[in-house]
């Protein structure tokens, strides 16, 4: 592969696993809306009176830029979207962590309820938000059959990652035995 070639499918599997984040995110938020409702709640950063709408404006945003990416349509308005929504999870994260309120469901992915605000979940909103960018900037592989297997190979490696995360969370540490 040339790097002509490489760069479109670079950007088509960062569409693929930033797609499938945001839309898989989304459509949790959707389904599971009174508990997302009370996370939002919990950041303390929407006035009582705008929570319900800003809950679902925010599903609603995160379900449909993750779609679009994934469909490869208006990837620059998609990137755009991605970005924002990326850069103002890490701010509202930054936020309450520098308030030292670090017991705060991340509230970030799907099948994570119990991850915890944390610098590394700040700086994680925070590289993917330039990440964004790149399916927009790079194009798209010419061929349509390239093009999908690279959004489905993105998809794959954002669910390693996951089960990845999943694990290493999951595992005890081992036990010391004394002599």
């Amino acid at each position: 592969m040339t790097g002509p070639t490489i760069l479109p499918l670079a950007g088509t599997l960062l569409a693929g696993g930033i797609g499938t984040l945001l839309f898989a995110a989304g459509l949790a938020k959707l389904r599971d809306h009174d508990g997302f409702l009370t996370t939002l709640a919990a950041y303390r950063l929407v006035p009582a009176a705008l929570l319900e709408s800003t809950a679902w404006a925010l599903a609603g945003a995160e379900t449909a830029v993750g779609a679009t990416l994934l469909a490869g349509l208006a990837p620059l308005t998609a990137g755009l979207g991605a970005a924002l929504l990326f850069a103002m999870f890490a701010l509202a994260m930054a936020i309450n962590l520098l308030r030292g309120r670090t017991n705060l469901s991340c509230g970030c992915l799907p099948g994570m309820a119990s991850a915890r605000l944390s610098w590394a979940a700040v700086a994680r909103s925070a590289l993917l938000a330039p990440a964004s960018l790149l399916p927009a900037l790079t194009g798209q592989p010419a061929s349509l059959l390239l093009r999908y297997q690279a959004l489905a190979a993105g998809a794959c490696l954002l669910a390693l990652a996951l089960a990845l995360s999943h694990l290493i969370s999951a595992t005890p540490a081992p036990e010391e035995h004394s002599a």
